[in-house]
């Protein structure tokens, strides 16, 4: 953005030259550096009036002028093509310098030419021009052009960052400007002096999809008369980098450099229908646009169109049809918000990005736009000699309500500095356009203006006092952090699950967090963490939920392996799952997994054998060893989504952390899978609480091991997991380890009973065991058990 200190002065009192005002704004909102005048060094140039302009006798091309400079009449030789006499222009008097030369008398064709007309490529204001400077009719002779155009003014170029677009307008970096000195902000006049005529009488304006365009406002002008814009105007103009077109778009272009807000003039006469419509392009729709250049339309592109014609890109460019031109005579004004993303999407579809496109991808102050449309109507009023229409033409959403933040006064000493006072911050936030009002001893509440999309939070708030105040005022202390290992689970325990998984043979797998409700309904709803959070705005509109179970993706990337022959699986994954419970939003780490195909690697001597429960269950007690977590429990499983008789709950100690099993054939029906698939959920923050990073050492043993078998018939009821709980909670010092070996169901047997054998190993570290205290302690456990579960021997 680039700004002359002369139009700042306009609005704001400046006291600081402009390198020390670039510094203060360098500190307090963006890189900003002075540009130097490109007229610095032209000396001699003053406005001139072309009294007469004949053509030369000698070159078809050229006209013999004389020039009215003030001090006196001048034969001038002008090759430009808008010379003509009664207009008043540039005269670079002989011995004048301009950018790279020095003026001196010539002849040329035979006639002497007493200094030269300029443009404004010869003073070094454009880098091509295809006439002279026209200065208005108003603009004195003799008058020094420097001083007329700002030649000698002070422009400053400030890195404007995308979260400011107020800062995208003079009277953003003004407001800016006044904050910083303390000194008062002065906005323009905008009143304006209405006809007789009634703007919603003249034109009528639809907005098909308010999402595109949020607010639409159209005004009137009528009669005006299309000339050169006065020296002032032009003079603000080339300071920003435009060149003058005529009054007309001048003052669309000034308005929209001074307030941010684009704006477009139509030629209202050219319109084809006098009923504004803003639509989304239909396929077919073609646009010449004021390059010149035909555009043939996409369904993404925005248009503002004459009842079904297209005549300008929304928020881009206007169409060559209804370009204001020196025959116009009544003009459509546009003030309207459109949405950034679109006109982002189509400037860049159509490799057309300008000036009021980087205004709109930033967004507009929609509250703003009835006074940006009356200021551009006055200025009309007074440059072009128009008559505004009464009333305006407004469509769309009402002001939105002030978003408010509460700021705790403490909270900004703490983090600033601990001399600011309320009065302090109150006065620096005012500056900027808050409303701010004292709530509490210790707190204010805000008002954000409309103009600052960028402010939301008590942060931001801060960060506003923080740049006023001076962030070289504010002490540096380097903060002290505590340094604590991650928990839930941390990171170390997390690692070596990961560790585990990876040493049995899995691989790692990544899956989006989202889900489908169609995946939940296939799991089942009992299946999951809990109630799974929708999103309000999801990413993929398929997806629209956040995973409350990681066996959904794991289940997608079986099935996308199946389907490119990949059968045998080992795939695990560590992440996040988010359900609903009570109101609130919960999330935990889970651990998940999944095995396919064959149990193990086929050989040649041996027939190849897929994967059942028990290969699963393996799995899981070698991970279980693998984290030292000796506690592990198998409990009955009732729910969704696995086989009834092949699933299980998995619990450690009395703690249930997940389940496993395989995978009900109508599930994975829904993912195509047809081959069998065991699954596991766990709850990783229970497991890793569980698991010992740091092992303990113990010796070998020394002595031998004594090894008894016990069979018991017992009820089909009772679990062998059970059986051995009663075992370990038995305490005998002598006992080393208990496996079960042997399960039975037979006609041998009463019904609804079953026979389970367990082998028990005995040791000692200090002597070998005798036979009589190896069956005394195996006798006491017999007992208990027989006593514990109504067992019987089996012999």
């Amino acid at each position: 953005m680039r700004v002359g200190l002369e139009w700042l002065r306009e609005y704001v009192d400046i006291d600081i030259d402009a390198t020390g005002l670039a510094a203060r704004l360098t500190e307090s909102l963006a890189e900003t550096a002075v540009v130097t005048p490109v007229g610095r060094d032209v000396t001699g140039v003053v406005a001139a009036k072309v009294v007469t302009a004949e053509p030369h006798p000698d070159a078809e091309k050229l006209s013999v002028c004389v020039v009215d400079w003030g001090g006196g009449s001048s034969t001038v030789v002008c090759g430009a093509p808008n010379v003509r006499a009664g207009m008043t222009g540039i005269l670079a008097l002989p011995g004048a310098r301009l950018p790279g030369r020095i003026v001196s008398e010539e002849t040329i064709r035979g006639r002497r030419s007493h200094g030269m007309l300029v443009s404004a490529a010869e003073l070094g204001l454009e880098e091509s021009s295809e006439g002279i400077i026209e200065l208005g009719e108003t603009v004195e002779p003799g008058l020094d052009v420097r001083e007329l155009l700002g030649l000698n003014d002070d422009v400053l170029e400030i890195d404007v960052q995308p979260n400011r677009p107020d800062c995208m307008g003079v009277i953003g970096i003004a407001r800016e400007v006044a904050a910083v000195l303390g000194a008062e902000l002065r906005l323009p006049n905008a009143e304006v002096q209405e006809g007789p005529a009634a703007a919603d009488d003249l034109v009528g304006v639809e907005i098909e999809d308010p999402k595109d365009c949020r607010r639409y406002i159209a005004r009137v002008i009528q009669d005006v008369v299309v000339g050169a814009s006065p020296a002032w105007l032009q003079r603000r103009l080339r300071g920003a980098g435009f060149r003058s077109i005529s009054n007309v778009v001048d003052v669309t272009n000034f308005v929209m450099l001074e307030y941010g807000q684009p704006i477009h003039a139509f030629d209202y006469d050219a319109l084809p229908e006098k009923r504004i419509v803003v639509r989304r392009a239909a396929l077919g729709d073609v646009l010449t646009t004021l390059d010149g250049e035909p555009r043939s339309l996409e369904p993404e592109h925005l248009l503002i169109c004459a009842g079904s014609r297209p005549v300008a890109l929304a928020g881009i460019m206007g169409g060559a049809a209804t370009e204001v031109s020196d025959a116009t005579r009544n003009v459509l004004l546009e003030c309207a918000s459109f949405d950034p993303v679109t006109v982002r999407r189509c400037a860049r579809s159509l490799g057309l990005r300008t000036e009021a496109s980087q205004r709109f991808e930033r967004g507009v102050d929609t509250e703003a736009m009835p006074r940006v449309a009356a200021r551009a109507c006055a200025l009309l009023a007074e440059l072009a000699g128009g008559s505004v229409a009464r009333g305006r033409v407004d469509v769309g959403v009402a002001d939105a309500p002030r978003r408010r933040v509460r700021l705790r006064l403490g909270r900004v000493r703490a983090m600033l500095a601990p001399d600011l006072t309320r009065e302090c911050v109150v006065k620096m936030l005012t500056s900027l356009g808050f409303d701010v009002e004292p709530v509490e001893s210790d707190s204010l509440d805000v008002g954000v203006p409309s103009h600052r999309v960028d402010v939301e939070v008590e942060a931001d708030l801060i960060e506003e006092v923080a740049r006023l105040y001076g962030h070289d005022r504010i002490s540096a202390e380097i903060p002290f952090h505590r340094l604590e290992a991650e928990r839930e689970p941390d990171l170390a325990a997390r690692n070596a699950v990961r560790d585990a998984a990876t040493g049995l043979g899995f691989y790692e797998v990544l899956t989006t967090s989202f889900m489908a409700p169609a995946a939940c309904e296939a799991l089942g709803h009992g299946w999951g963490a809990g109630e799974p959070v929708a999103l309000t705005n999801p990413v993929n509109r398929e997806m629209p939920l956040l995973r409350n179970s990681l066996i959904p993706g794991i289940l997608d990337v079986v099935e996308r392996n199946w389907r490119v022959g990949e059968r045998d699986l080992r795939i695990f994954e560590v992440g996040k799952v988010f359900w609903k419970e009570a109101g609130r939003h919960c999330e935990r780490w889970n651990l998940a997994g999944a095995m396919a195909g064959s149990a193990r690697r086929p050989a040649w001597d041996e027939d190849r054998r897929g994967i059942d429960f028990y290969d699963g269950k393996g799995v899981l007690w070698a991970l279980g060893e693998a984290l030292s977590v000796d506690t592990l429990r198998v409990g009955c499983y009732d729910g969704p989504t696995l086989e009834a008789g092949a699933g299980a709950r998995l619990s450690i100690g009395d703690r249930e952390v997940g389940a496993f099993g395989m995978v009900a054939e109508s599930a994975r029906a829904q993912w195509g899978i047809p081959q069998p698939v065991f699954v596991f959920e766990l709850s990783l923050d229970e497991l890793c609480s569980a698991c010992r990073l740091v092992g303990s050492f113990e010796a070998l043993p020394r002595y031998p091991k004594v090894r008894r078998d016990v069979a018991l018939v017992l009820d089909e009821g009772v679990q062998a997991g059970d059986v051995l709980d009663e075992i370990q909670a038995s305490g005998e010092r002598l006992l080393a380890g208990i496996d079960v070996f042997d399960l039975y169901r037979g006609p041998q047997l009463p019904a609804g009973k079953k026979s389970v054998a367990f082998t028990l190993t005995y040791r000692a570290r200090d002597r070998t065991l005798t036979d009589a205290e190896v069956d005394e302690v195996h006798d006491r456990i017999v007992q208990r058990l027989v006593a514990r579960f109504g067992a019987t021997l089996r012999e």
